[in-house]
């Protein structure tokens, strides 16, 4: 990116917000104001995956490098019949995405090196001064949009990303900076998941284990650049940087990942490493895992369920003095490929979300993503994590715990509301005079479906989560009755409230003459006055008692 202060504008910036004019800059700026007047911190995020993918480099040297039996993405190149199948034309066997993905050598970018910056400049020699390892070597000479040589067998590459900071003579970590102070940031954030970068650059003997120092000193430079530049021009923003979930692992390194990086950040760089958790934050990226004990994805032979692999990567970090905060993948993993190995993914539902919110959830927590779609109707929704993150780090009684995530399509999500006695019932229970239920549509907050032989109503934006009683489905009991609700429904079976039980999400309980269902583990919650249970439909005994007073 590039950005001049004072200039307002984005056509330089990457975000692809707008064509034309200030490229979005003032309707940025205007969401981002009104975000923060709601107590929303808004940070500006740079990097990703695919943003720190050199699909060549990645193919090449943290793939095919440790062959078939050491790599679980060995089969994107054995599908192409080889590594020597691999080329530009498809994008070295579609390793970075897959070739459904449609992506082209622009959706992928480096991390640069802006030798001419004073402050890249300043922040090689604090790398360098307390180095603990080899001595750190940079490589300017790989700049994205022109032409890199590979040493290893003289190939000529083009380095993915888009080189026009480098025209002007700009530092595009300092222009982060800039960018977010003009739009009235609360900080930036760097997602640095450059992995071929380690495996390249290795050292060590060639059977292993090697050493990842030089990835360890091009990290700690670009953070050290950004910190430069927060105090050279506003002193307020914060820094904040995922970090991968082996990141904390003291132990060798085999390559094909990011372990250990951050452990080295800290050892070497200690007050650089203290002074982000201390500001932003270090957020561990604990999603993305797998069972597959085949392919070594377990970090231990019994260590490998969702709650058990992120309770290990996380003591990873604790046990040697790193402050650093989980994160939760909501929705459908997005590893291991659902089309190659759809038996080995992690995902989160209630029980796993629970085991890690009673182990870190005091401390906060991040979650991707907002808008992915939610797969199985047993996975922890979006509104639902957020939630219960929000009450495990600041109390069940918190007012903006009880908050909803606006989803796709404009709707804001319906929020759980309390009535009294006295109020009418929910609507729409006896006939089912509602459309049946249909995975393909979309649903916003308060449309109303039938489903075996029941009434429900959507609490927010849902699609392909099956009606069950629970989140995003509100119960409105069953059909049959006569419409508009008289007939109420029965509660037999169904237990009373209890103060001292605890309840999982999906729980239904019988309180002041109504079923409510608890969105997520509970207890000691009013049914009548909590945001963790949601009211249904009363009973029917409570009912006709009700159409009579």
């Amino acid at each position: 990116m590039a950005y001049v202060p004072g200039s307002n504008t984005l056509e330089h910036v990457g975000l692809n917000y707008a064509t034309s004019g200030d490229y979005g800059f003032a309707d940025i700026k205007t969401q981002v104001a009104t975000l923060q007047a709601g107590g929303v911190e808004v940070f500006l995020s740079v990097g990703g995956w695919d943003y720190g993918c050199f699909p060549y480099m990645y193919t090449y040297y943290s793939i095919a490098s440790y062959g078939a039996t050491d790599n679980s993405n060995y089969y994107e190149i054995t599908d192409f019949g080889g590594l020597s199948n691999c080329t530009s034309a498809n994008l070295w066997c579609y390793t970075c995405e897959p070739q459904s993905a449609g992506t082209t050598l622009a959706n992928f970018a480096v991390f640069p090196e802006p030798s001419y910056s004073s402050t890249w400049q300043a922040a090689q020699k604090y790398v360098i001064a307390t180095a603990g390892g080899d001595h750190p070597v940079f490589h300017p000479n790989m700049v994205p949009g022109q032409q890199w040589t590979d040493a290893n067998n003289s190939m000529v590459l083009t380095v993915p990303g888009d080189g026009y900071y480098a025209s002007v003579n700009r530092d595009p970590y300092q222009d982060l900076v800039y960018l977010a102070k003009d739009l009235g940031l609360a900080g930036v954030d760097i997602d640095y998941e450059e992995m071929w970068h380690a495996d390249y650059f290795r050292n060590g003997p060639s059977d292993g284990p090697w050493t990842n120092y030089q990835t360890v000193y091009k990290y700690s430079a670009i953070m050290k650049d950004v910190l430069l530049n927060i105090v050279a021009i506003d002193p307020t923003l914060k820094l904040s940087t995922a970090a991968a979930a082996a990141g904390g692992d003291p132990s060798d390194w085999w390559g094909g990942n990011l372990k250990n990086i951050w452990y080295y950040v800290h050892k070497f760089y200690p007050d650089l490493y203290n002074g982000i958790a201390n500001s932003g934050g270090v957020n561990v990226m604990t999603y993305d895992l797998s069972d597959n004990e085949d392919d070594y994805e377990c970090p231990t032979p019994t260590t490998c369920s969702l709650s058990q692999q992120v309770q290990y990567y996380m003591n990873t970090y604790s046990a040697n003095g790193m402050a650093a905060t989980v994160g939760y993948e909501i929705g459908i993993p997005a590893y291991p490929d659902p089309a190659h190995d759809p038996t080995h993914d992690l995902p989160l539902i209630q029980s796993e979300f629970t085991a890690i919110l009673n182990a870190f959830g005091s401390k906060g927590g991040f979650f991707w993503e907002l808008f992915k779609p939610a797969g199985a109707s047993t996975n922890v929704d979006v509104t639902s994590a957020a939630r219960q993150i929000c009450a495990a780090a600041l109390g069940s009684t918190t007012a903006r715990c009880s908050g909803s995530i606006p989803q796709v399509g404009g709707s804001s999500p319906t929020t759980t509301t309390t009535t009294t006695a006295a109020s009418s019932p929910t609507p729409s229970s006896g006939t089912c005079s509602a459309a049946a239920w249909s995975a393909s549509t979309a649903y916003s907050g308060g449309a109303v479906v039938s489903y075996n032989g029941h009434q429900y109503t959507a609490q927010w934006w849902t699609q392909n989560n099956v009606p069950t009683a629970g989140a995003p489905w509100t119960d409105n009991g069953a059909c049959g009755g006569s419409s508009g609700g008289s007939s109420g429904t029965s509660c037999s079976g169904i237990s009373a409230w209890s103060s001292t039980t605890a309840y999982n999400g999906g729980a239904q309980v019988v309180y002041s003459g109504y079923i409510y269902t608890a969105q997520w583990w509970t207890q000691g919650d009013t049914p009548s006055s909590n945001a963790a249970w949601s009211k249904g439909s009363a009973c029917a005994a409570s009912m006709r008692r009700r159409l009579y007073q």
